[in-house]
């Protein structure tokens, strides 16, 4: 997949820029700064008055993080693959794309001695997966594969791409609640993205500086969303068409 140049220091984006004119925002200003008012930042794709380019700071994280993205993911305005894949300096973002079939099969791109942070789901996958806690200092992953996206659509990925059931899993065990406050998971002990990222990061190289400070982005992220929407209350019919895409979402993962 093709992939967008990073701004220096920071993460790693790949795979397909949707064709649209650039507003004029986007066009003028000099590379890093941020949007004025509703423009769009090309980095971190939310508006300006969102944007969270300046709250992130690189993390220079030793553990390689390959998240697998499904495609109905990228331009969600509350993903969290964004702040890990702009603020860690080892991560980039893979997306499967086919728009003739629709399939979600993407070549293998796990690198060498890489686990899937994927934890067994009884009655879907109930592949046997070690804590992450639990390892010795030599058994722990050079590298970890992520899997990005809502619940069906991860359990949609891993079902498509059978090389992932080819490697080693691990399992998180959260020592606290997730802090995704406007976003369901079907169970307590499941959390998102970035805190997963967070979470393993912190247990496979605690010494690494900045690492916490990606929740703090997380955080402000959602604060700022909820704001927003109290000052712009959506429209009746725009909350019929958002579910009616999520329940077709839904229906295709």
């Amino acid at each position: 997949m093709p992939s967008r140049r990073p701004r220096a220091g920071l993460g790693r984006y790949s795979g397909h820029v949707p064709k649209r004119p650039l507003q004029r925002a986007d066009a003028e200003r000099p590379g890093g700064e941020c949007p004025a008012g509703r423009a769009l930042c090309r980095r971190c794709w939310k508006p300006g008055t969102l944007c969270l380019c300046a709250r992130l700071r690189a993390v220079a994280n030793r553990t390689e993080i390959v998240i697998i993205q499904h495609p109905r993911e990228r331009f969600h305005p509350l993903g969290t693959a964004r702040i890990a894949a702009l603020g860690l300096i080892g991560c980039t973002v893979q997306r499967p794309r086919n728009p003739v079939t629709q399939r979600l099969a993407l070549a293998p791109c796990a690198p060498q001695r890489a686990g899937l942070l994927f934890p067994g789901i009884p009655g879907h996958f109930d592949a046997p997966t070690r804590s992450l806690a639990d390892l010795a200092p030599e058994e722990r992953p050079p590298a970890l594969v992520v899997l990005d996206g809502t619940w069906p659509q991860a359990r949609a990925l891993y079902r498509e791409n059978a090389w992932l059931r080819g490697l080693p899993h691990f399992r998180l065990e959260p020592r606290e609640p997730s802090r995704y406050r406007i976003r369901r998971s079907p169970r307590r002990s499941y959390v998102s993205t970035l805190e997963a990222i967070v979470e393993a990061l912190s247990i496979l190289e605690p010494a690494t500086a900045g690492i916490a400070a990606l929740l703090g982005v997380f955080d402000a992220m959602i604060d700022d969303q909820i704001a927003f929407a109290h000052q712009t209350p959506r429209r009746p019919q725009r909350k019929f068409a958002r579910q009616a895409r999520e329940r077709a979402g839904m229906r295709t993962a």
